[in-house]
């Protein structure tokens, strides 16, 4: 499984609601969906209670779970689009593949992002997935949905 880079803390009342009414569309407390979905009460609870995002990879699995796309779970996006890929891959496959279809070499894209070469390097030799922040900022650049960067879907 991918590790994640730290994000930095952010709250949004906009997510709560959005994982409340989530919860509410499946007829589920706190306690069935953390069993159902595996993941701990507690990001879980930090989000309900006061609108903490939590981490990528938890963010991708409450999105699996609920079949949605992570911009809508985040409130990035209105309407819910998400068409699950039908060969799904890692983050940094679909990187590097972006990046040579690009035609840029990863200094390139480091010169123009919030973060270094040695951050890509990362990705790569650990395995990582980028901050919510970053996530954004590339998919920004490569001009496709955080979705089809972390590998969640065929459709840019």
């Amino acid at each position: 499984m991918a590790k994640i880079s730290k994000d930095t803390e952010r709250i949004s009342l906009k997510f709560k609601s959005r994982l409340i009414d989530l919860l509410d569309d499946e007829d589920l407390d706190l306690t069935d969906f953390c069993k159902k979905s595996g993941i701990s009460q507690t990001p879980i609870r930090n989000a309900l209670t006061f609108g903490i995002i939590p981490s990528v990879l938890i963010l991708v699995k409450i999105a699996d779970f609920f079949k949605v796309s992570f911009e809508y779970l985040i409130c990035e996006k209105n309407e819910n689009d998400f068409i699950e890929s039908v060969s799904p891959c890692s983050f940094y496959e679909r990187y590097d593949a972006l990046r040579k279809e690009k035609n840029v070499k990863h200094s390139q894209i480091a010169n123009v992002m919030p973060f270094s070469r040695n951050v890509i390097s990362e990705w790569k030799r650990n395995n990582t997935i980028p901050t919510l922040d970053n996530l954004k900022e590339l998919a920004k650049y490569f001009n496709v949905s955080i979705d089809y960067l972390l590998g969640r879907t065929d459709y840019k």
